[in-house]
Order: structure tokens, then sequence, then C-alpha cells
């Protein structure tokens, strides 16, 4: 099998390439590129333990933003972007015995939102950060909603209502 580009990245962080089941794609895009199209996902991507926390939930760890680019593509077919979009897997093939420039198959496979597939020649994982949501069911517990500081600042100069913006 072909190696995919930077997937060290990601071995770094998981150990192995992982399934990305539970993960939550947080952007999509297509780019025109001088051979074609590319497709461009930023995935919030984590570990599941064994472990269970005091609310009877199994223990995540690294929590990481991926972004992956699937150059030279052929044969999109994504649907379903929205609020949410819940991966049960990502996974990725290619043919038995393949030629050094056939395709990746990709698959998004869903268990809420977007899901699909496409074919393209060259996968790039482009970047690993550690990151959790700002909101959403992934975020930080305790974490406001909007990511922003749980007390008011104290700075709006007003007498009871809303802070200012300035």
């Amino acid at each position: 099998m072909r190696t995919i580009q930077g997937e060290e990245k990601l071995k770094a962080v998981f150990g192995a390439w992982p399934s990305f089941h539970d993960a939550e794609v947080w952007g999509l895009a297509y780019e025109r590129v001088p051979e074609g199209f590319s497709v461009v996902a930023v995935i919030h991507a984590f570990q599941m333990t064994s472990e269970v926390d005091a609310r009877g939930y199994y223990v995540l760890k690294n929590h990481a933003k991926v972004r992956i680019r699937f150059d030279r593509c052929s044969d999109a077919a994504l649907d379903g972007f929205n609020h949410q979009n819940v991966l049960s897997g990502l996974d990725i093939t290619e043919p038995e015995q393949a030629a050094p420039d056939s395709s990746f198959q990709v698959r998004f496979d869903t268990s809420y939102g977007l899901a699909g597939s496409l074919r393209c020649k060259d996968i790039v994982v482009e970047d690993v950060q550690p990151w959790r949501p700002p909101f959403g069911v992934y975020a930080e517990p305790g974490a406001p909603p909007n990511g922003g500081p749980t007390k008011p600042s104290g700075k709006s100069g007003g007498a009871g209502g809303p802070p200012s913006v300035s």
C-alpha cells in the first residue's frame, strides 16, 4: 500500500492511524487545483479509552483538530453537511496490487450528517493540533457555550446591561 503523506503526524498523537469513530467533521472545502480538484476536511478526532468517568461515560483523550487534504479527486459524492457531522469511520482503501498512480477510495461513513465517498490520487495529513471544540458535546467540561469567560468581565461600564463591545 502507498503511504499517506504526513501520516506520522497522526501516529505521533494517537499511536496509529485512528478509526475516526465518533469524530466530527467541522469543515469541508472543495478547491480547484491545476490537476482537477481537492477536498479538504477538518475533523475533530480523539481516542476513546476503556476508563469510565463518574457520569458513566468513556474517558476521551488526545483531542485534536486534523486537517486532511485529498488531492487529484474524482467521483466525489459528499452530502448532508450540517450543524453536526459525526463519523462512524473514515475508511481509506486502494485496490489490491495497486499501480503507483491508482486511486484511493475514501468513504466518510456517517452516524449523523455528512456522508459519502470520493476517489483521489494522493492524501496529505496537513496538520494535527491539540484542540477541543468551543461548543458541543466534546467541549471542555464546564466550559461556557461560546468559549468566552464564565464571569462578567466588569468592563462594560454600564449598569446592569450586557457588556459593551469595543
